[in-house]
């Protein structure tokens, strides 16, 4: 077996900028309890790691007495921070510059009196801290849902960062000839465009291919849709212990990554992969 990686995969810099924000609050205040407001990035893998090291994941205010509370880099809205903000507990912002912008210009907009419609998946995290940033949000899922929204004008649309181009697009499609004069801005994350790009180019070298991430993360789940888009045998795995029985029998696989997934574990998954390939099958025992 040949494996081959993706030429762009795993951590973004928005993600290795909140960790090490993580890892210099430990480094330079051994003494100080550090948490985070939910899980820091949506992996398994990260958030038990640093669980271990001390830093546990809150929920809610009552949570959390002092020390440094960090926010996950999802964002959130203005009135969740401020219920947290108090002497002794000191709040460190890990936020994605992306997400960070997009709630600068929803805020903007809304103050010149645009309606502000947010395209994602309203459960997600990033998606409440966005659409907390305004008074009377509007968030659409799907194009079926735009096509029975209704939006007053005029309006400004962004969308969650992690979806593709082509989902947001889908929904925007419908935005625009519903609503002619509609604002768009693209908020789609420039680093989930570029792994799917490489996945993609990776599937025509391969004969299966391994996304690696968490299994909560929207943009590991959109890059392994992309995976199966191409027709190849496709798995989304959060760790080595997860390759399904057969996988030594292709002759090229090829391995990915969700952007919130460490070095460690690609290459855990590799080895696992090599390891395998140098196993005797049983015909040739």
């Amino acid at each position: 077996m040949v494996v081959r990686r993706a030429d762009t995969l795993g951590m973004c810099s928005g993600v290795r900028s909140a960790l090490a924000l993580v890892d210099r609050a430990l480094r330079d205040n051994p003494d100080t309890p550090v948490s985070t407001l939910g899980p820091l990035v949506h992996n398994t893998a990260v958030v038990a790691e640093y669980r271990a090291r001390g830093v546990a994941p809150v929920e809610a205010p009552s949570e959390i007495a002092s020390g440094i509370l960090v926010l996950r880099t999802h964002g959130v809205a203005p009135g969740v921070r401020a219920a947290f903000e108090r002497p002794g507990l000191r709040v460190v912002d890990a936020t994605c510059p992306n997400v960070r912008r997009i709630h600068n210009l929803v805020t903007d907009h809304e103050s010149r009196g645009f309606t502000v419609v947010v395209v994602g998946d309203p459960a997600h995290d990033e998606v409440r801290g966005i659409a907390g940033h305004v008074r009377n949000p509007m968030v659409i899922a799907t194009a079926a849902e735009a096509e029975t929204a209704d939006i007053a004008m005029p309006a400004f649309v962004v969308g969650q960062t992690t979806l593709s181009r082509e989902a947001y697009e889908a929904v925007c499609a419908v935005v625009r000839r519903r609503f002619p004069g509609v604002l768009i801005a693209d908020t789609t994350c420039p680093s989930t465009e570029r792994r799917r790009e490489s996945l993609l180019r990776l599937a025509e070298r391969v004969d299966a291919l391994v996304v690696i991430g968490g299994k909560t993360s929207a943009n590991t789940r959109w890059l392994y849709e992309a995976a199966r888009s191409t027709g190849r045998p496709s798995w989304l795995i959060e760790g080595p212990a997860e390759l399904p029985d057969g996988i030594a029998g292709f002759g090229s696989v090829g391995i990915t990554a969700g952007a919130s997934t460490p070095d460690r574990l690609v290459d855990a998954v590799e080895a696992a992969l090599l390891a395998l390939a140098e196993k005797p099958t049983a015909a040739g025992q």
